[in-house]
């Protein structure tokens, strides 16, 4: 067994055997080890957990539209998550409807993949890690929201890594105002500067 597979195993375990809270399914990471660039998300929703791969729902769409406007694929990526299962909230309506919905993972349910994550981290071994969100930003840096450091590139000393903290796709859902989706326009392109100059590095 390679040491990919143990982390699978490993995250299979940790989902399998979490009983602190309802979960819809549970995923791993997808695309090439090792890779270059490695984007890390929050936590799979519905149509992760149905297809088995991160980023595929709304937000997925969003997500390659962008990767591919500079150049990138998935296929040349790795893609992963902070917390692997997908947390979800039961709610019960008063006429005895059942729906459920995502919610954000709590820090404890963070903390499980926290070993995890790192060894995927070092598996991939990239040159540079975007965040999407704050969840994985928070997961990996100091900075408080993602507001204070979007678009901008970090180097963490502990991982002895490049970060670059974006927001996470389905911000365009919430925030439709063209103003918002310029400047995450402009995120995207300060993302492709920041790879070309590490490749020529």
């Amino acid at each position: 067994m390679n040491e990919y597979d143990l982390i699978k195993l490993r995250i299979k375990e940790i989902c399998e055997n979490y009983d602190k809270s309802s979960i819809g399914g549970w995923i791993t990471g997808d695309g090439p080890i090792p890779a270059d660039i490695m984007f890390i998300g929050e936590a799979p929703g519905k149509n992760e957990v149905e297809s088995g791969k991160p980023f595929v729902g709304m937000a997925g769409k969003t997500f390659e539209e962008y990767l591919n406007s500079i150049g990138l694929s998935r296929k040349d990526v790795r893609i992963t998550n902070t917390c692997f299962f997908r947390p979800i909230k039961i709610n019960l309506s008063k006429s005895g409807k059942t729906t459920i919905s995502n919610r954000p993972p709590k820090i404890s349910e963070v903390n499980l993949f926290k070993e995890v994550l790192d060894k995927e981290i070092k598996l991939v071994n990239p040159k540079i890690i975007i965040t999407l969100g704050n969840v994985p930003l928070k997961r990996l840096t100091n900075f408080k929201s993602i507001g204070e450091c979007h678009g901008k590139l970090i180097y963490d000393d502990i991982l002895k890594k490049h970060i670059f903290p974006m927001y996470h796709p389905s911000s365009l859902t919430y925030n439709r105002n063209d103003s918002f989706k310029e400047m995450y326009k402009n995120d995207w392109n300060l993302l492709k500067n920041a790879i070309t100059n590490m490749k020529g590095r």
